[in-house]
């Protein structure tokens, strides 16, 4: 290989990494081979994923996938000191090997030896991929073996309770189950309550910790008598909290749902903090907004704003950035505070927008609420039935998998003894598994609308500034406006419903016309601004 490379070293440890597989015993491995005189590379970073199972994508990995996804051009050799701490998936493997190709790098496995740049290395390397899923299929199943009685009378196993949750001894202290924790279970409900009314994990976090209400890892010390550390509330523990596989009760290895010989999720507690059904549509509600959300304000005071990542400027498109004016003092000396305005991000960072936009927030603001109550406001709230993120890649392992586990059968490599009742198991949780995420993929594709029983305006009223705003974020508002309108002494506005007019056009299509169900609303937009124009705008982002 051509020497003075940069590498980039790949690291991971499992939950259950012995000291053969250490992140320290990975660092001199790969260290020792970049520095040989005939390589003397460049170490250029270090994705190192700690407590990650080898069957998650690399790319999916919380370090390594950034380093694939975002800064490629960093390096030019990815390196591990074993294969299977890369993947143990041949699949994944192969879809590593791949975007090497594409984006013109190297991949080395130190011990494996090989040499990614010739036919040969590639060919001893995908079949160094498959024996090494192979080991991974035969570890859990081993282990699944080993636990299947306990888990087949809901016996917890080991370790701390997931969040939410107690350890009760039961028959004489022989045996140990999961129940709900009665004395934290009001704070876990309060989250699921508020997620659904559709306040951010910001703001709850916020709030518990104005209250005083501990962590999950606090109270579980007060618990245990021991002194809290004072752990804050973060978005962070919350998102986590809602998309932990433990709120419906899945028991889970290396980050997998184990699965029954039903080919259903194993459920551990006797009754999980939620339903399916319920997780799902939680996991939904608190999926990160677009780009368009997440756009920099360009000051502190942004966050403030109603139309914050709603607003644009209709001259030229860019977002708007809030500003608060410094007032002025009147000659009896009293302070008149000054008002918040909505400017051209664009115009305000020396862009190209000639016009720009200047307008007073509480115009803008003011003329939104009033369109939004006396439209959106009457009709009936209908909401998505959660559909949960897709299946699709893992269906796709899945069948693979069992296709080369009966192959592997047909061919008589299960005929030793007691390797059959072996192969039976694994065959019932594949078949069961394939089964399970076919059945959710096919859900996924035909998501249902459910009534709330609400209005939109009930929901909209009893929210506050922070809320309504990511309502208008959550349905993909977007409102544009002129400095000028048609009439030059007052601001242009128009405002598109996003999704919610999607919604409606589900949900009443025999009435659309008849009703006044519109998508696009405006005010003393100038001249030559109509709808056609607005959605030439939509249709850009």
């Amino acid at each position: 290989m051509t020497p003075g490379l940069r590498y980039l070293s790949c690291l991971r440890r499992s939950a259950d990494a012995d000291g053969a597989t250490s992140v320290e015993w990975q660092r001199g491995v790969i260290r020792h081979h970049v520095a040989s005189p005939l390589l003397s590379g460049v170490l250029v970073g270090e994705a190192e994923d700690v407590d990650i199972s080898g069957s998650v994508s690399p790319f999916k990995r919380p370090k390594l996938g950034k380093w694939l996804t975002s800064k490629a051009d960093e390096f030019d050799v990815l390196i591990a000191a074993r294969m299977d701490r890369l993947t143990r998936r041949s699949m994944h493997f192969n879809e590593v090997l791949e975007w090497a190709q594409q984006n013109g790098k190297f991949i080395v496995c130190v011990e494996e030896g090989f040499d990614l740049s010739t036919p040969q290395g590639k060919m001893m390397a995908r079949m160094t991929a498959v024996f090494a899923e192979a080991e991974w299929d035969t570890i859990q199943a081993r282990i699944i073996n080993g636990v299947q009685a306990r888990l087949e009378n809901r016996s917890w196993l080991t370790g701390a309770p997931p969040t939410g949750y107690r350890i009760k001894a039961v028959e004489g202290g022989k045996r140990k189950i999961l129940e709900i924790d009665q004395e934290y279970a009001p704070y876990v409900e309060e989250i699921f309550s508020r997620i659904r009314e559709g306040q951010s994990t910001h703001r709850i976090a916020r709030d518990f910790n104005s209250r005083g209400i501990l962590t999950w890892g606090d109270h579980l010390r007060k618990s245990k008598g021991e002194a809290t550390k004072g752990t804050q509330w973060q978005s962070t523990i919350i998102n986590k909290f809602i998309r932990s596989p433990w709120v419906p009760g899945f028991y889970t290895y290396k980050g997998e749902a184990v699965l029954g010989d039903d080919g259903e999720p194993v459920i551990l507690p006797v009754r999980p903090l939620a339903t399916m059904d319920e997780w799902t549509d939680l996991v939904d509600r608190i999926k990160p907004a677009g780009n368009p959300a997440r756009v920099s304000t360009g000051s502190r005071n942004g966050a403030k704003s109603l139309l914050s990542g709603v607003a644009h400027c209709g001259e030229c498109g860019a977002p708007v950035t809030s500003l608060l004016g410094s007032g002025h003092t009147r000659k009896d000396g009293t302070k008149v505070p000054g008002h918040r305005y909505y400017r051209c991000s664009n115009k305000f960072k020396g862009g190209a927008c000639v016009q720009g936009l200047y307008v007073r927030a509480d115009v803008l603001d003011a003329w939104v609420d009033q369109e939004i109550r006396g439209s959106v406001g009457t009709w009936d709230m209908y909401e998505r039935a959660g559909v949960g993120p897709s299946q699709a890649r893992e269906l796709q392992s899945a069948k693979a998998r069992l296709e080369k586990l009966e192959t592997e059968f047909l061919s008589g490599e299960y005929d030793g003894e007691g390797q059959e009742e072996s192969y039976r198991r694994m065959h019932k949780s594949l078949s069961g598994r394939v089964a399970l995420l076919a059945k959710q993929e096919a859900d996924r594709a035909h998501p249902d609308l459910k009534a709330t029983g609400r209005k939109y305006g009930e929901v909209w009223a009893v929210r506050d500034q922070e809320d309504r705003r990511e309502f208008l974020r959550t349905y993909q508002v977007k409102v544009w406006a002129w400095g000028k309108g048609r009439d030059e002494s007052a601001a242009g506005m128009v405002m598109d419903l996003g999704d919610i007019r999607t919604m409606a056009e589900e949900l009443f299509p025999d009435r659309l016309g008849k009703t006044g169900i519109k998508r696009v609303f405006s005010h003393n937009a100038p001249e030559g601004c109509r709808r056609e124009v607005v959605e030439a705008l939509v249709g850009r982002r």
